[in-house]
């Protein structure tokens, strides 16, 4: 049983969305507790949504908001991604995706 324990906790500690775990000695359960992150999918969804109601400043702020909310890297691909739509639309005042460009491109 030992070995068969040792192999979950192993295994929950390395998971990605590990927070914690709690082991009742006098009993035969371990409860496992996950944080629960809001997933990229919905923030993709929620900016294509932005973006389709021409809302690019509402788009650039939802971006800034990420910034504590995502590791560097995924905050970092975020804005390319949200650069790239922006650059294809030509609604868009370069004022102000010039200076999301800039923002950005302090997180490389």
């Amino acid at each position: 049983m030992d070995n068969d324990s040792n192999l979950i906790m192993h295994q929950n500690k390395t998971s990605e969305d590990f927070d914690i775990v709690i082991d009742d000695h006098g009993s035969q359960k371990t409860e496992a507790i996950y944080q629960q992150n809001e997933s990229e999918g919905k923030v993709y969804q929620d900016l294509d949504n932005l973006l389709q109601h021409h809302k690019y400043e509402n788009a650039i702020r939802y971006v800034y908001d990420q910034k504590f909310e995502l590791e560097r890297g995924s905050y970092y691909q975020l804005g390319e991604w949200l650069v790239k739509r922006l650059q294809a639309d030509k609604d868009i005042d370069p004022a102000l995706l010039s200076d999301f460009v800039t923002n950005m491109n302090k997180y490389k």
